[in-house]
């Protein structure tokens, strides 16, 4: 009986998380010809996952035991609308109207580093930023790569975006598979990491994680922490943890061998988030960093206990219809924080250590969050 509520529990999550529509094959990942459509945009992958021995653009969910890298130059439509992937519906798709890939790379780790020294997004010097996105749950390899193409077009971060895939099953009922991957991962994150902070011409690095890519960020921080030693902790910017799929208790113990780090760690919630609400059901009803309740007067002394920097989204619209994304929606205020555009000069609030919460005209607002409180324990 508790076999049968356990798998049921696991469908419900898979459902509740699955992606609508057909999902983009590799096919998407061979090069196809734009010459004079489309806004051309660089995207840089590293990798835990195997290379296809079927296809040389393809990559797996098996678990490669090194890390691999690729390039690619992706256009994007004169179409585009902010926050979306325009996907073919079917490959190689149209140049006029969708993302498709126009050049494909395999690097080794030097030319990899080459392009973290001397690239930036439209050809300007290099800032010395580097922003590395590890993705959530359910994602295949190509969705990964398209997603930091639509992050770097629309987010406008200073320096180089990075993709770092972890081997994702991408499928309905691989939420524990996908776990165990991400832990897979832990190393060669750090390693990746410390790689990029040793690059020439490196100076801060920052990480935006979302959904279960949460928990590899985290862990990671928190052994390279434990380790004492890793190169890019002194490089580390900001850190944004994204509708993080972790629960509150593991996290409060995570954050206690964090601690502060040089720049606040930003946690986006949003109460309503239908994705996380489901994790929560598998995971014995503990509510996830996430989706926590929020508004508590010991939530400001929780905040300033680890640093804290937390944006509620609960009162956002969203189109996605699992609430999951709503970070899409603030993407301006994610790159002033990394490029530190005289935040507090303009009245911005975000500039600081501490809570708020964005309002359904988009503006943010100095509030208490129940956050702190479900961290504490208390």
């Amino acid at each position: 009986m508790r076999t049968g509520l356990r798998l049921a529990a696991a469908m419900v999550l898979a459902a509740s998380l699955a992606a609508c529509g057909e999902r983009p094959g590799s096919l998407l990942l061979h090069p196809v010809e734009a010459t004079g459509v489309g806004t051309p945009v660089s995207v840089l992958v590293a990798t835990t996952r195997d290379r296809s021995t079927q296809d040389r653009y393809a990559f797996t969910d098996g678990r490669s035991r090194t890390l691999n890298y690729e390039r690619y130059q992706i256009s994007i439509p004169p179409t585009h609308v902010t926050g979306t992937i325009e996907w073919p519906d079917r490959p190689p798709g149209d140049p006029a109207r969708n993302f498709v890939v126009t050049r494909s790379e395999t690097l080794d780790r030097a030319a990899f580093d080459a392009d973290l020294a001397a690239r930036q997004p439209g050809g300007k010097p290099a800032s010395g930023d580097v922003v590395v996105f590890v993705h959530g749950y359910n994602t295949n390899y190509q969705e990964a790569v398209f997603r930091v193409a639509q992050l770097t077009k629309d987010g406008g971060f200073p320096g180089t975006m990075v993709a770092f895939a972890w081997p994702s099953r991408g499928t309905l009922t691989g939420y524990v598979a996908d776990r165990e991957s991400t832990t897979y991962s832990r190393d060669y994150l750090e390693q990746f990491l410390d790689d990029v902070a040793r690059a020439p011409g490196v100076k801060r690095i920052h990480i935006l994680a979302h959904s279960m890519g949460n928990w590899l960020a985290v862990e990671t921080l928190r052994q390279a922490k434990l380790r004492a030693s890793s190169p890019f902790l002194a490089k580390l910017g900001d850190v944004f943890l994204m509708s993080p799929d972790i629960d509150v208790d593991v996290f409060r113990t995570q954050l206690d061998v964090i601690g502060k780090l040089n720049e606040p760690i930003t946690v986006i919630v949003s109460r309503d988030d239908r994705a996380l609400a489901a994790s929560q059901r598998l995971a014995g009803d503990v509510p996830r960093v996430g989706n926590v309740l929020v508004d508590t007067p010991q939530a400001q002394a929780a905040i300033k206990q680890y640093g804290l920097r937390v944006i509620d989204l609960s009162d956002q619209a969203s189109e996605d219809t699992m609430r999951h994304s709503k970070f899409l929606n603030i993407l301006p205020t994610l790159h002033d924080v990394v490029a530190r555009d005289d935040l507090a000069q303009r009245g911005n609030p975000i500039s600081r250590t501490g809570t708020f919460v964005v309002d359904t005209a988009g503006t943010i607002l100095t509030a208490p969050l129940r956050l702190g409180e479900a961290v504490l324990g208390q």
